[in-house]
């Protein structure tokens, strides 16, 4: 069986123009990230470690930069070329270089700060970021980053394109005064509508009567 290279994508490269949908997202330098479910044969690992030699062992018809590489494949080539995190991880050519190797490297990579915390329980002397949600070099779901250009935060200024004057004066006099009514807008409500005339009304809207009891004179 032959050993085809593996190119491992980077979270930028991969699946950034064909994924659109994310459950987790976050706002970096500008751009939003978003987590997606990985829809390659391999699980990306390269915060925890590396790879030696040519990467894992793959079937022959398999690509590892191709979304859809089991497309043409039988079912157990599938099962046999897939990757879990546990699978890859425990593969003699990955090693984890990032991965704590006794109790004094996880207290280590804690979130407890000997010169800052003070009487804390015992147990914040072994927990770990992730447990608070911070994101760190451990990978806990086989996931990719997309990253995508931030929207336009609500309440931002309004921007109005520039109209040009064009012919004669007349005509740019006529455009200029477009755009002031374009941008001085009336609200319908305070519209009035109905046709303005000499008579009024001589009763109060929902009574007959005046203060002091005595009739409307028409």
């Amino acid at each position: 069986m032959k050993r085809p290279r593996l190119l491992l994508r980077t979270s930028r490269e991969a699946w950034s123009r064909e994924m659109s949908d994310g459950p987790d997202y976050r706002i970096m330098d500008g751009e939003m990230a978003k987590s997606v479910r990985n829809p390659y044969p391999v699980p990306e690992l390269s915060r925890e470690g590396r790879w030696y030699a040519e990467g894992p062992v793959l079937g022959e018809n398999v690509c590892a930069d191709e979304r859809r590489w089991y497309s043409k494949l039988e079912p157990h080539e599938r099962l046999f070329s897939h990757q879990t995190l546990t699978s890859a991880r425990r593969d003699c050519r990955y090693r984890s270089v990032e991965v704590p190797r006794d109790s004094l490297d996880l207290m280590l990579s804690s979130v407890y700060i000997h010169d800052r915390d003070l009487f804390l329980p015992k147990m914040y002397v072994m927990m770990q970021p992730e447990t608070v949600n911070r994101e760190t070099w451990r990978v806990l779901r086989n996931e990719i980053k997309v990253y995508s250009k931030a929207p336009v935060p609500l309440g931002h200024e309004i921007k109005y394109a520039d109209i040009e004057p064009k012919g004669c004066a007349e005509s740019s006099r006529a455009t200029v005064g477009l755009k002031d009514r374009v941008r001085n807008k009336i609200h319908p409500s305070s519209l009035q509508l109905a046709i303005e005339g000499p008579h009024t009304d001589r009763t109060n809207p929902g009574y007959s009567r005046k203060i002091d009891g005595t009739y409307y004179g028409i």
